[in-house]
């Protein structure tokens, strides 16, 4: 009974110690953001001079961020697309994508939680495959 507890305790232990660095995106809703997340975002929206990339940051903690985008994302004609996250040896890359649309309703907003395990040099962001910047980083 005692060696299997141990060889599940071990199992768990080994499980743990690969899980490594580890990236998590979701996307999620204004409302369920504290009031530094809505009070940065409040402000970008506010700037009447916004005409950059559209793509803006929110270091929340060490280990949790905010991406925000807004319509200077979008072209003419576009809706956001899909986002994924890909992790090399010391950077963060998420790779964004807008859609062409045919007419409807176009989301004025997208914002999403990141969640980090890990340290990592960098954090670069691209649009439909092509690498862009952040317009704003905020804490």
């Amino acid at each position: 009974m005692k060696r299997i507890l141990l060889l599940i305790l071990i199992v768990c232990g080994i499980l743990t110690g690969c899980e490594g660095n580890k990236v998590t995106i979701s996307e999620i809703n204004m409302e369920k953001v504290n009031d530094n997340v809505t009070n940065y975002i409040n402000i970008i929206d506010n700037d009447e001079k916004s005409t950059g990339t559209g793509v803006y940051m929110y270091n929340d903690s060490k280990n949790q961020r905010y991406l925000y985008l807004n319509q200077d994302f979008l072209n003419d004609g576009r809706d956001f697309g899909d986002i994924d996250i890909k992790l090399d040896e010391n950077s963060i890359n998420i790779y964004l994508n807008d859609i062409s649309i045919s007419g409807g309703e176009v989301d004025t907003y997208k914002l999403y939680k990141i969640n980090l395990k890990g340290d990592y040099e960098y954090l670069k962001v691209f649009k439909n495959g092509e690498e862009t910047h952040f317009d704003g980083i905020g804490a």
